[in-house]
């Protein structure tokens, strides 16, 4: 009887071991589906419902990242030009950037396999550094299509 107790306990946690960590700053489509689709369930909040569904504020909040973004760039010296993406954005509460996803548009510029790994590299160095100003009460994210340099400009 122990031993079928045991057998379940330990099959119990198998998934637990075999549940893949993804990285900082990810290519959509290339990484685990599953832990991908864990990610969604934990950050299920919108950027919209973390700022109040205030259109204006969500919106603000996300152009300002854009151009700090840029500005991160600039200051690193990395050539986000011509750089058209879908990106996920993954927050903590206290806005910190737990995550970054992204898919390059066919219309972006050309990647070449070490190109995108550099912009990997950039989108991880970019979260470690910066610190969202839009707090919430939970974990929350933000799915839509970029364009660099960012020539949209806040609403207020």
């Amino acid at each position: 009887m122990k031993f079928i107790v045991s057998l379940c306990v330990l099959f119990s946690f198998t998934g637990l071991f075999g549940q893949e960590q993804l990285p900082a700053a990810f290519e959509l489509g290339t990484v685990n589906e599953k832990a991908y689709e864990q990610l969604t369930q934990d950050y299920n909040q919108s950027l919209l419902e973390a700022a109040g569904f205030d259109m204006t504020k969500a919106f603000d909040q996300w152009v300002g990242l854009m151009k700090e973004v840029d500005a991160y760039a600039a200051k690193i010296n990395y050539d986000l030009k011509g750089v058209q993406a879908f990106l996920q954005v993954f927050w903590s509460p206290d806005g910190s950037i737990d995550h970054i996803g992204y898919l390059l548009r066919p219309d972006s510029r050309n990647f070449t396999e070490k190109e995108k790994q550099e912009l990997s590299a950039f989108f991880s160095s970019f979260a470690r550094n910066h610190k969202f100003a839009l707090k919430g009460a939970r974990k929350f994210n933000h799915y839509t299509e970029v364009t660099f340099p960012t020539v949209v400009e806040k609403a207020n």
